[in-house]
């Protein structure tokens, strides 16, 4: 009898030791899940009161090439490099996580022989972009979709074309980056997605990346070859829309 109680009591006590252990589980986890999901920067540009770029947290070397237009922000030419920076979070030093997602459209989806027409994201270091010197503007890693469709991390290159990614060229592509690291080595891995279903219509990765790539600011890219070349193309480029950051790695 006495044995019988004593095993009712050991049971019960095993039972509790584990109820207690998976509450602290659920607990940490949720910890865990609220803190990746928490977005540190989003914005959709339909703020009506913000109608240039130079009022908007971003630095360019021409404010002049950019719009904010129809709730999105537009490159107004089709020339190599342009960039816009943002000037309000960064990517810090800590080994981390970071995730990125846009909505990109192409005005001008002209197909080049070299395939160097694209656009998407920049990460890279600047010591101080009002006094940027050519070398620090073009260090970092470009992630970004070329007009054959074609996606990349780094260097564009004439692979083959991508034909449900060009016939959503002109309506609007989801842009998604997730940057993970292991062992202080970074991997990134891109993706496309239909804007309306969310299908995936591209998806890449590249791995082992050293941790001081994946350092410094965060900018959106339009770069279009131009065959004249001292002179500017004034045909629209690309629209961004519906832009957001987050990860342990965001430093604001």
């Amino acid at each position: 009898m006495n044995l019988s109680v004593f095993n009712i009591f050991s049971i019960i006590k095993n039972k509790f030791t584990v109820a207690i252990s998976i509450c602290v589980f659920m607990f940490c986890m949720s910890c865990i899940k609220e803190h990746h999901l928490n977005t540190d920067y989003k914005i959709d540009f339909i703020n009506k009161e913000i109608s240039t770029v130079s009022e908007l947290k971003y630095w360019t070397k021409d404010a002049n090439e950019w719009q904010i237009e129809n709730n999105r922000i537009e490159c107004l030419v089709s020339c190599l490099d342009r960039k816009i920076h943002l000037q309000t979070t960064k990517l810090s030093s800590e080994d981390a996580t970071v995730e990125m997602k846009i909505r990109l459209g192409f005005l001008n989806d002209e197909i080049t022989s070299l395939n160097k027409n694209w656009a998407g994201f920049h990460i890279g270091y600047k010591n101080n972009l009002l006094n940027d010197n050519l070398e620090n503007f073009n260090k970092g890693i470009n992630i970004g979709v070329c007009t054959n469709g074609a996606l990349f991390i780094g260097s564009p290159s004439p692979n083959q074309k991508n034909q449900k990614i060009i016939n959503n060229l002109k309506k609007g592509l989801d842009l998604k980056v997730l940057i993970t690291n292991t062992n202080n080595l970074y991997k990134i891995d891109f993706s496309v997605l239909e804007v309306k279903t969310g299908e995936v219509l591209g998806r890449i990765s590249k791995k082992d990346i050293a941790s001081e790539e994946i350092l410094g600011d965060l900018s959106l890219i339009s770069s279009f070859q131009n065959p004249e070349k001292n002179k500017v193309n004034n045909n629209k480029s690309v629209w961004f829309q519906h832009w957001e950051i987050k990860g342990s790695k965001v430093e604001n």
